[in-house]
């Protein structure tokens, strides 16, 4: 049973503005809001979050944040990652579970987020997070669309943006990462203090330090197609997509 004042699950939106590959990433709002926003907005149409909230180091997240009705949570500008931004926030709140939703990914299906909740609260994962079919040999060849190794359990073997599993012969489905994670709140409370083999940094991705560290992290297929915002060609690729969503060919 939940203890009084808290929530069984709560989503986190992770911003920062300083993007390296496309800066003021989180920010960007030719669509007439700002990107994160849309992160915002599938956290709240997930039916089995109770509460969202963004975590950010930043004046200007903070205050669009607030002026669209979401709770901030200020954490430091010295958090390495999301899921430390988020570790961070969750401290502070009450919980069961978290979900970390990367602010850059603004079309995650609420679907997958309902599904990641409900394995967490139903004791069947201690981690999860989500995968989508890949198909397109160009995506499967760029650095900026991650991949992931699933096991027969369900859960993670690897992650990288190299194009893994090399596959000598057959035909291995190649499966990419979908950035959101859930957890145990006892779970990603111990991430800031995980130590790595610099494993997660030589590949450039946070989720191999759980797996190096021996934490289980289950890969659900997502129901959705969801693509992340890495760089301006995705960014103009997610506004010709809400242009068609908005008005749709007749």
């Amino acid at each position: 049973m939940t203890a009084p004042g808290t929530v069984s699950a709560l989503a986190i939106v992770p911003v920062r503005v300083g993007s390296q590959r496309l800066p003021g990433k989180a920010l960007l709002a030719e669509s007439g809001k700002a990107l994160f926003l849309y992160t915002c907005e599938q956290a709240r149409r997930t039916r089995n979050v109770d509460s969202v909230c963004v975590a950010t180091d930043d004046d200007t997240v903070e205050r669009i944040a607030r002026a669209h009705g979401h709770l901030v949570v200020r954490t430091s500008p010295a958090c390495r990652t999301g899921s430390e931004r988020c570790a961070e926030a969750a401290a502070s709140i009450p919980c069961e579970v978290v979900l970390d939703i990367q602010g850059d990914w603004p079309e995650v299906d609420p679907r997958d987020l309902e599904a990641l909740v409900d394995q967490l609260l139903r004791g069947a994962a201690v981690t999860n997070t989500l995968c989508a079919p890949l198909h397109d040999e160009a995506a499967m060849q760029n650095p900026n669309v991650v991949k992931v190794v699933r096991g027969r359990s369900g859960k993670a073997l690897y992650f990288s943006p190299a194009l893994v599993p090399f596959r000598r012969e057959g035909d291995h489905p190649i499966r990419r990462h979908v950035g959101v994670y859930g957890f145990r709140r006892d779970v990603l409370l111990r991430v800031p203090g995980l130590p790595s083999s610099g494993l997660a940094e030589a590949e450039g991705l946070e989720q191999l330090r759980f797996l190096e560290n021996d934490i289980p992290m289950h890969v659900l297929d997502a129901a959705g197609d969801p693509w992340g915002i890495e760089t301006r060609a995705d960014y103009d690729a997610f506004l010709h997509r809400l242009r068609h969503r908005r008005h749709p060919p007749p």
